[in-house]
Order: structure tokens, then C-alpha cells, then sequence
């Protein structure tokens, strides 16, 4: 490359803007190591997104090298670096990244910052300190899993430390030091952490600070804020993230803070991983390349007025807010579009691909096609659960649903005609559901018409009914052991997506022996087994082998049946293990749907008034829907499928293990690999569904408004794990919402827009919200 220059000292923004007037779009320096300058908006996201893969990786700097080595989210490449991006990205979202459930935590921190900035009582201060405090506490939630109080003298240490470093990482010593791979590891969870507290707080603490600076400088501004502020939101409560919307100016200005406050002038380094073509050149492996972002933020060709502090760049002819590609801020390409969404994964690397998650490998399955076709043909192979080591060390290789093999066979048989001997799937379990819809009308009833959350109703209503087949009872939803019982449940399933979860199943040996939120995941289920050990012993003080009254009863007769085939798994600890599998299985996936359904028919009021109206016309108003009412109403049927597919309770599969060595297409999996059929492909799946990514019950009706089954509906997955309480969750489905519509009309407390964001804990559900049940 003939385009270079030989420089000493610091590099500033207007060095690299004077050089590309002098040498053109691209040139290199050498400052230390060679480095190439891409300048300019359109070359920038050129060679950023089409050369994505290939400008992946992070130069060896040794001043960083020497702090983190080749550890951590900014400072790893190639494998290390994926995995690990890939991990965080996940982890975070999981943790509400991107979502609005991480808008209370914001909300509070808020709170905190207006409560320490008043009590500076209008003196002059600087803000700097406060700002930092506020922004690295949302991350330290994210991180730590707390915040820390702005007198805390650690956590000030902490800031102080963390501002002084950054900017001597800036200066002349820094560079002059400069001249000169899936990382798993307590060492890289550190550094990680780092990056991550790092990266979360300085930029947009800085950003926070600048804007503050451009509102002084800029009355006017801040007072046209301000007024929208007013009549949008008010002075009675804090700004929402549902707010953003109507609020394009504020939006505008803080766009405009970003751009013209310019954090990172000159990108972060990037290094190629192989040799790479950059216009009419030849950039070698390993060369240092960096997009220069003033020149993409301040581009004559595409800001009208670039130099000035204008927030109309952001703003249309009619003042709403407008979206600009040449707002790259956060940067773009390979280091920032990798979502590693399964449904990208399965684009770029075809309808099989496997990924490391958490230790094993894992492969993916994509497709209605694939899928049905896999576990179907193959539903022998892939019979076996793999051993996860935080399920197993919960409950070990017992139960229905973390057992492999023979045991699992033998418990799967019984459990499916002892069920069946009680109703499952058949009229006979229907007084039970019904009454239970009583109840639950009963319940909402004494709302009032107030609103309020339905989800701990719900779940009492799902729950008593697998109380009815398991225990032989129901519960009173004023009964404190049976809600400690569902609080429990529900908290565990939570956890069990989250963060803590996937460390403990990457490392094992560690995590037994640190504290943390794992730990109480291991509290919580031994609550809720102990709560059905207590049954089963209340169970055998009064057993009667001639009168079986439940699931319970049924077991202890079969315990004494096979009692000489201990690998059977008919002993009272696989008793408890199984009954806690139908109890904790028959009531979070049921619940959170019927929570889905009543969400959808607030957010869409003409559906819910069309199901009532065929409620009216099929059932009436004097008694409970029936089961046998359901083929006379299919608009009905089609909404609660509608929900089941866009609620996508279960986005993937619960994961299984090949019995032996498998052939899936051209690949060849061997024996124990962990497999996964990716359900939200086959319930979103474009091919199969006309609307797949809006809800729309006329995906089950054909021309004659008749339902119509759909082969690619597969809530329950398929093959030989397919869920054993399909038939109950049908009948309970159908019975719940429907009475539901029956007795009350559903709909949002007033001024409040329903929100279709969601939490992703062991289950896809919604986020909390409450409604008003008014009665017909």
C-alpha cells in the first residue's frame, strides 16, 4: 500500500480528517504496528458489513494484552470471541436487554439520580460523579444482581478507578506502549464482567454528561423538551419506554446528542482475519483496520448541517422522528449485528448447524419440515435426555421428564393409563374443570372491575386441576402452603433461564461451591418436593390398594407390584420426582397460555367481542361452556390456537439425546449429542403460515370459516417426548378461555396500551401486566 504515513505522538480526531482530505478515503498509519483508516459514511458501512467476517478480529495491543490478555468481550477474536458474544448477547437479553422489563430497573435508578441531584438545592456541581453512579448501576443489576448506594465508598472507588484508567488509556504513554482464541473460565468471566461495566457505563454516562452540557448551552432546546415532556407524560409520573413514541423531538435531541457528542471519533481496532480486498486494495491478514466515525457522524454529503447541534436531523417535514443510516454511533458490522438468534443461525448455516451453549455440543434443528421429519422418523434415536448438571443435581435421572431409557419407558406407561383411568383426555375430568372455571369466575369477580394481574389466579385455577389428578384435591386459593407451593414454582421456572443457570451447566464444580441465584433454584424445588413428599406420606398412612383415589395411590400399588425391578424407578423418591414433573409441567405451559390469550383479547378487542359473540350464540349465558360445545365453535378453537402458535410458550424444544449414533440429512450425530428442534421456526415458519408474525385466528379456519388442523401447530413438539398432557392442556384450554369470555369482557385499566414484551425465563411469557374484568 503506497498511501501511508510514518506519525509520532497522540492521534487525534483532526488528524485523521486532515489525512483523508490529503490522502482519500483509505490510507495507513504506523504508529507502532500498521494500521488502515477507512473514512467517510459510505466506505465505512461498505467494508463494516460486507466485510464483516473478515475485519472480525481485535488486534494484539500490549498495553491491553497486558492488562487482559486475550480474554473478555472487546479484547478476544475468532472462537473465544463468538462464543462469548454470543453468550453475552443471549444472557443479557434474557435479563431484559433491548426489552421493557428492564424499565423498572431504570425507572428506580432514576428515581435515585433526581433524589441526589436535588438535594444539591439548585448550587452550582458537577454532575459527572452522579451520571456514573446512576449508569453503572443499571449495569451492576445486570452484572452483580444489585446496585450500590451512591455512598457506598467501594463502589466510588470503583468509578474512580474505572475514569481515571480510560482516559490514560487515551494518552501519549498509552500508544507509545502500543508499538510493539471459546474461553469458558472463572479468569474470562472476570474480564467479561469488566467489559461489560466498563462498556455499559463510561459511553453512556459520557453521553448523559454532554447532553446535559448541550441543554445549558441550548435553553430554548431544553425548554421545547420539556414541554413535550409535559404533555406526554406529565409531572405524576416518570417517562416510559411506551412514551418514546410520542415523544419525537426528546428522541430527536437525544439522537443528536450522540451524534455531535461523537464518544468513539475513531472506532475501536479491528483486525483482519484473512487477506482482504478494501477497494483497489490488498489489506494482509492480520493488519490493523479502524472506521473513522467523525467522519461518518459530521459527513457533509449526508447531514444538513453537520457542525451545528441540530436535533431536526433526526426529525421529518411533519416533526416525527426519522431513522438515519449514517447514524453509526455503536459502530456496525460483524462486531455489532451478530444477534446469533437461532432463527440468523439457521439462515446463514442451513436447516442443521449445533452450537455450544453451555459445555455440549447442541444441534439445532430448523423447520416445520426438518423438524416433524427428525423427530418422527428418527423418534427412537432421540428418546434420551441429556444429563444437564444443574437438572440432574435438582433430581438427578428420576422423573418423567429428566429420565432416559428404560425408566423412562416404564414411567411414561404409567403415568399415561393412569391418568387416562382418571379422565385424562376424556369427558370424565371435564366437572372437575368446570368447577374450577367457577371458581376462577368467583375469584375475578371480586376484582370489581379494578385492575389487577390475573396471573396468580390463573395459575391457582390450572394448578388445582393436576392437584385433582395427583393429590386428589383441590386447594382453596386462600390456602398459604398451596400459594407458596405456585410462588415457588414460578420462581424457579424463572431462574432456571437465566444467567446463573447456564454457568452452572458450564461449570459444575465451580458453582456448587460459590453463591449465588442457583442457589436458590436448588431452595426452591426442594420447597416444592418437600411440600409432595408430605402428600405422598399423607398418602400411604391411609393407602387402600381396592380404592385408588389418584396418581399417588395408583403409584404405591404399582411400588408394590415391581418392587423386584428396582430399574423401573418405582420407589417413593421417583414418586415425588414424577408427581412434581406432572405438577410443575401441567401448570406453568397452561397458564402462561390462558395469561398469552386474555393479553391478546385486551390488545384486540374486535377478536375477544367475536368469541363472545359465538359464545352467545352456541353456549348462552345460563351454564359453562362444554366440551361438546367446541366443534360448534370454531372461531373460538381458532383463536386459542392462534395463541398457543404467536404465545410460543416453549421457543425451544426441551433438548434430548441421541440413544445412538444417528444420521440427520448429510450429517452424521453421534451417540449422546444433544438435539433440539427449534419450535419457534415451525410455529413462525413462512412457508406454513400465511401471517406468521401477526396474531391472526384465520391461520385455522378455511374458506368456510370451519377450523381447519394445521400440520406445522406443534406447541407440544411431536415424536416419542411429545408433551404427555397435551389432551388435558386442550381440554383445560378451551374450557378456561372460554368461560373466561363468557362471563367478563376484558380490557386495559384506562390510558394504558397494552405491551406485548415479554420475559424469557425456562418459558417465553409475558411480561406482568394488569387488566379490568368487567362482567357481562
Amino acid at each position: 500500500m503506497s498511501k501511508h504515513i510514518i506519525t509520532y505522538g497522540a492521534l487525534t480526531t483532526n488528524h485523521v480528517l486532515q489525512f483523508a482530505e490529503k490522502y482519500g478515503k483509505i490510507f495507513s498509519l504506523k504508529i507502532g504496528p500498521r494500521f488502515v483508516v477507512l473514512d467517510g459514511y459510505k466506505l465505512v458501512k461498505e467494508v463494516y458489513l460486507q466485510q464483516g467476517d473478515n475485519l472480525a478480529d481485535r488486534p494484539m495491543l500490549p498495553l491491553f494484552y497486558e492488562i487482559v490478555g486475550d480474554k473478555g468481550l472487546v479484547a478476544a477474536s475468532g472462537y473465544k470471541w463468538k462464543q462469548q458474544r454470543r453468550f453475552a448477547l443471549s444472557t443479557l437479553r434474557n435479563f431484559g436487554l433491548g426489552k421493557k422489563s428492564l424499565e423498572p430497573s431504570i425507572s428506580l435508578e432514576c428515581t435515585f439520580l433526581n433524589e441526589a441531584i436535588t438535594n444539591e438545592q439548585g448550587r452550582p456541581f458537577k454532575p459527572r460523579l452522579l451520571l456514573n453512579n446512576a449508569v453503572a448501576n443499571v449495569i451492576c443489576v445486570f452484572v452483580f444482581g444489585n446496585r450500590f448506594e451512591y455512598s457506598d465508598n467501594d463502589f466510588q472507588t470503583l468509578l474512580k478507578n474505572i475514569n481515571e484508567a480510560v482516559y490514560l488509556e487515551g494518552g501519549i504513554c498509552a500508544q507509545l506502549k502500543d508499538d510493539t482464541a471459546a474461553g469458558f473460565d472463572v479468569e474470562n468471566l472476570c474480564i467479561c464482567t469488566l467489559d461489560l461495566f466498563v462498556a455499559g457505563t463510561e459511553t453512556t454516562s459520557t453521553t448523559l454528561y454532554w447532553g446535559l452540557l448541550y441543554m445549558i448551552k441550548y435553553p430554548e432546546i431544553q425548554a421545547k423538551v420539556q414541554e413535550e415532556i409535559d404533555r406526554v407524560v406529565g409531572g405524576s409520573q416518570q417517562p416510559s419506554l411506551s412514551d418514546k413514541d410520542n415523544m419525537p423531538y426528546t428522541n430527536a435531541v437525544i439522537h443528536e446528542i450522540q451524534r455531535i457528542g461523537n464518544i468513539f471519533p475513531i472506532n475501536v481496532a479491528r483486525a483482519t482475519v484473512e487477506d482482504t480486498q478494501i477497494g483497489e486494495y490488498s489489506i494482509p491478514q492480520g493488519t490493523i483496520v479502524t472506521g473513522s466515525l467523525t467522519s461518518v457522524l459530521f459527513d457533509e454529503s449526508e447531514w444538513k448541517t453537520p457542525h451545528s447541534f441540530n436535533p431536526g436531523h433526526f426529525l421529518d417535514a411533519e416533526g416525527k422522528f426519522r431513522r438515519r443510516d449514517t447514524f453509526l454511533p455503536f459502530s456496525l458490522g460483524a462486531l455489532v449485528l451478530t444477534t446469533n438468534h437461532i432463527l440468523q443461525f439457521a439462515e446463514k448455516y442451513g436447516k442443521i448447524f449445533s452450537l455450544r451453549i453451555f459445555g455440549p455440543r447442541i444441534v439445532v434443528l430448523d423447520g416445520y419440515k426438518l423438524v416433524k421429519e427428525v423427530y418422527l422418523q428418527q423418534g427412537d434415536n432421540l428418546a434420551d435426555r441429556p444429563m444437564l448438571p444443574l437438572f440432574y443435581d435438582i433430581v438427578g435421572d428420576k422423573g418423567l421428564v429428566a429420565s432416559s431409557g428404560y425408566k423412562w419407558k416404564q414411567q411414561r406407561r404409567f403415568a399415561l393409563s393412569t391418568l387416562r383411568n382418571f379422565g385424562l383426555g376424556k369427558k370424565s375430568l371435564e366437572p372437575s374443570i368446570s368447577l374450577e372455571c367457577t371458581f376462577l369466575n368467583e375469584a375475578i369477580s371480586n376484582e370489581q372491575g379494578r385492575p389487577f394481574d390475573p396471573r396468580l389466579l390463573l395459575n391457582n385455577a390450572v394448578a388445582n386441576v393436576i392437584c385433582v389428578l395427583v393429590f386428589g384435591n383441590r386447594f382453596e386459593y386462600s390456602d398459604n402452603d398451596f400459594q407458596s407451593l405456585l410462588k415457588n414454582i414460578n420462581e424457579a421456572v424463572f431462574l432456571e433461564g437465566g444467567i446463573c443457570a447456564l454457568l452452572y451447566n458450564m461449570f459444575p464444580r465451580l458453582m456448587r461451591r460459590v453463591p449465588g441465584p442457583h442457589k436458590k433454584v436448588f431452595s426452591l424445588w426442594r420447597e416444592v418436593i418437600d411440600f409432595v413428599r408430605e402428600k405422598v406420606n399423607a398418602h400411604r398412612v391411609d393407602y387402600d390398594p381396592s380404592n385408588p383415589r389418584d396418581y399417588i395411590d395408583c403409584f404405591l400399588g404399582e411400588m408394590e407390584k415391581l418392587k423386584d425391578d428396582t430399574a423401573a424407578g418405582f420407589d417413593v423418591e421417583n414418586l415425588c420426582i414424577c408427581t412434581l414433573d406432572l405438577f410443575g409441567a401441567g401448570t406453568e405451559t397452561t397458564s402462561t397460555t390462558v395469561y398469552w390469550g386474555l393479553l391478546y383479547m385486551i390488545k384486540y378487542p374486535e377478536i375477544q367481542a367475536k368469541v363472545q359473540e359465538e359464545i352467545d350464540r352456541v353456549v348462552g349465558g345460563s351454564r359453562q361452556p362444554s366440551l361438546s360445545d367446541k366443534d360448534n365453535m370454531p372461531y373460538t378453537n381458532a383463536v386459542i390456537h392462534e395463541i398457543q402458535r404467536i404465545g410460543n410458550i416453549i421457543p425451544i424444544n426441551v433438548v434430548r439425546a441421541t440413544v445412538e449414533d444417528t444420521q440427520i440429512g448429510e450429517y452424521s450425530i453421534p451417540k449422546g449429542t444433544i438435539v433440539t428442534g427449534n419450535l419457534t421456526s415451525v410455529l413462525f415458519d413462512k412457508s406454513e403460515w400465511e401471517t406468521p408474525h401477526s396474531f391472526n385466528p384465520g391461520h385455522f379456519l378455511d374458506a368456510e370459516g370451519k377450523f381447519r388442523r394445521r400440520d406445522a401447530f406443534l406447541p407440544f413438539s411431536l415424536g416419542k417426548r411429545v408433551c404427555l398432557g397435551e389432551q388435558l392442556a386442550r381440554m383445560e384450554l378451551f374450557l378456561f378461555f372460554s368461560s373466561l369470555l363468557q362471563r367478563f369482557t376484558f380490557s386495559s385499566p384506562a390510558g394504558v396500551e397494552p405491551s406485548l414484551d415479554y420475559k424469557l425465563g425456562a418459558t417465553h411469557c409475558p411480561q406482568p401486566y394488569k387488566l379490568c374484568a368487567v362482567p357481562r
